[in-house]
């Protein structure tokens, strides 16, 4: 009984945690990096979006919020390359809601050469979470055989 009393009140209290989040801005601003170790490249399109989803709902798919594509983007082995960028400067976080951002160098065709990470780390690039959550550092990392 005490268990069950105790696992109400937990949920109750998650739900009221999860309430108190406001809708505010979307926008992601950030930095890509192509480090020096990557080898040339020219005329490819740098393509970023930011996708919105439930991460309470497990079989739902993400949605597109915003895109941005540069295009003709060129890189030199032993040169560091860097570019600033914006996304989503108009759109609006909903309560709920998770973000993450993924960013591709693409060829002409579409296809994928270069893919970035958040800080050159593996895995989801999350953003809208902590105290610098709208502001991410997105390294190249080479797809290319």
């Amino acid at each position: 009984m005490k268990n069950t009393l105790l696992a109400i009140a937990l949920l109750l209290g998650a739900g009221f945690a999860v309430a108190k989040d406001k809708v505010g801005s979307a926008q992601v601003t950030g930095t890509v990096v192509v480090p020096k170790a990557v080898k040339n490249f020219a005329g490819l399109s740098l393509e970023l979006r930011l996708y919105e989803y439930d991460p309470f709902l497990a079989d739902v798919g993400a949605t597109l919020v915003a895109k941005k594509r540069i295009k003709t983007f060129a890189h030199q082995e032993g040169k560091e390359s860097k570019l600033t960028f914006k996304l989503a400067e108009t759109a609006s976080k909903m309560p709920r809601r998770s973000y993450y951002v993924t960013c591709f160098m693409l060829d002409a065709k579409g296809n994928r050469k270069l893919m970035g990470e958040k800080d050159g780390k593996n895995g989801l690039c999350k953003v809208h979470e902590g105290p610098k959550g709208n502001r991410i550092n997105l390294i190249l990392r080479d797809l290319r055989r």
